[in-house]
């Protein structure tokens, strides 16, 4: 797998300005209204680039999105309390999916934002953003614009399907974080202009993506929970149970959840 260098992730964590000068904007669309909906998330991204701290780039493999899938029942009756954690935390983040593209997320004054952003021909387009708000009963309300998905310029496939992009891009977001906030995960940090080996780098890696080439002149994180996959779930039958926060303290005396 290649991870392609791009604009939006060089313009969030300050990189050079030639690497961002009109290669970052907003995906095509005729109808004004769709894109003065996606110029305003935009501008709004643009106040947050400054005073976020985003973090390396996060890539998430197959083998560890398909750890996600297999396992978020487990967190959807504490997703209020998931949520509430995050935006007390005020996460934020850049996540690199081949579902999604390149997710930018962030948590704050009891709201998720997220803009979903495509990489063409090396720019990096705005084709995507929402907000989502979560409610005691762990059931969530999501506002976008409707017509963005009848947008032909902006979307393709089914109108079903595009009608939950962002409830899927909400389950991705909150199923990860779960995942690495509250599970032990293994982590490895490949440079730029190197190609990591995973199956060298991580115990019993069993995923599709064997070598990561990361061309995009940033460090990457790719995440891996060797834990989750071979003691929790190595099977597919899915077992109930009743999943809670839990403190506890750590080796540094420190106080945390899992």
């Amino acid at each position: 797998m290649v991870i392609k260098k791009q604009p939006v992730i060089s313009y969030l964590l300050g990189g050079d300005c030639r690497d961002i000068i009109g290669k970052l904007g907003i995906a095509g669309t005729q109808n004004p209204i769709n894109w003065n909906y996606l110029n305003n998330g935009f501008n709004i991204l643009a106040k947050a680039q400054n005073s976020t701290i985003w973090g390396l780039p996060e890539l998430v493999t197959s083998s560890f999105e398909d750890i996600m899938k297999r396992n978020a029942k487990s967190f959807f009756n504490i997703d209020h309390e998931l949520f509430q954690e995050f935006c007390e935390n005020r996460d934020c983040g850049i996540l690199i999916s081949k579902s999604f593209g390149t997710i930018i997320y962030g948590f704050e004054d009891d709201k998720l934002l997220i803009w979903l952003f495509r990489n063409n021909n090396n720019e990096s387009v705005l084709y995507h953003w929402f907000y989502v708000e979560s409610t005691e009963n762990n059931t969530r309300k999501i506002y976008y614009l409707p017509t963005l998905i009848y947008d032909e310029q902006l979307f393709c496939g089914r109108i079903e399907e595009r009608s939950r992009i962002c409830e899927y891009a909400t389950n991705f977001v909150m199923t990860y974080l779960a995942v690495k906030n509250y599970l032990p995960v293994e982590t490895v940090v490949v440079k730029p202009n190197t190609v990591a080996k995973l199956d060298d780098l991580i115990l019993n890696y069993k995923g599709q993506d064997k070598k990561i080439r990361n061309d995009c002149g940033q460090e990457v994180i790719v995440m891996d929970s060797r834990w989750f996959r071979k003691i929790v779930n190595d099977n597919d039958i899915y077992v109930r149970g009743y999943p809670r926060l839990q403190n506890y303290k750590n080796e540094h005396g420190k106080w945390g959840k899992k």
